[in-house]
């Protein structure tokens, strides 16, 4: 391999780096787009969970009431708040899964960060280990040591 053919792969191992840190940053941004909506969603949902509860809360005080088996009291109380505490617990439920899986995704959105810092010093080190690698080359066989044909004749005629 001469100088310029590695002076090439380091540059091609340059922006390999600088692409794949780019792609690392890009996903880590997709990611805490995701968490955002994840915690939205949960929100949303947790509003629906809770105005269920109150419908059906309030459908049961309606039908105890109309019922003239003692309206609102005892048993039917109980219920009815018994109810409501099922969909404050839906809700609650609901906002905490949403949070989990938004610090899960942010989690992912941190790591895909640190991996694109990773990638870009990979590239840097790749890059700076072929060029040394054939300074090395280039010096060895300036000194005659690294002609393999040369060995091998010298070899062949017992010398």
């Amino acid at each position: 391999m001469s100088m310029l053919a590695a002076g090439l792969s380091a540059v091609g191992s340059l922006f390999g780096g600088i692409g794949r840190r780019n792609a690392g940053k890009a996903r880590a941004k997709a990611l805490q787009n995701q968490a955002r909506n994840e915690r939205r969603e949960a929100g949303v949902a947790a509003s629906l969970a809770l105005e269920d509860s109150d419908r059906v809360g309030a459908r049961a005080a309606t039908l105890a009431a109309a019922s003239g088996g003692g309206g609102l009291q005892g048993s039917a109380l109980a219920v009815i708040d018994d109810l409501a505490r099922q969909g404050m617990y839906r809700a609650r439920q609901t906002v905490r899964d949403g949070l989990t899986r938004s610090t899960a995704l942010l989690n992912d959105a941190t790591s895909a960060k640190r991996q694109a810092s990773l990638d870009l010093f990979s590239g840097f080190v790749e890059a700076g280990s072929t060029v040394l690698g054939q300074m090395g080359a280039d010096a060895q066989a300036r000194r005659g040591g690294g002609d393999m044909a040369k060995i091998a004749a010298k070899m062949m005629k017992g010398g």
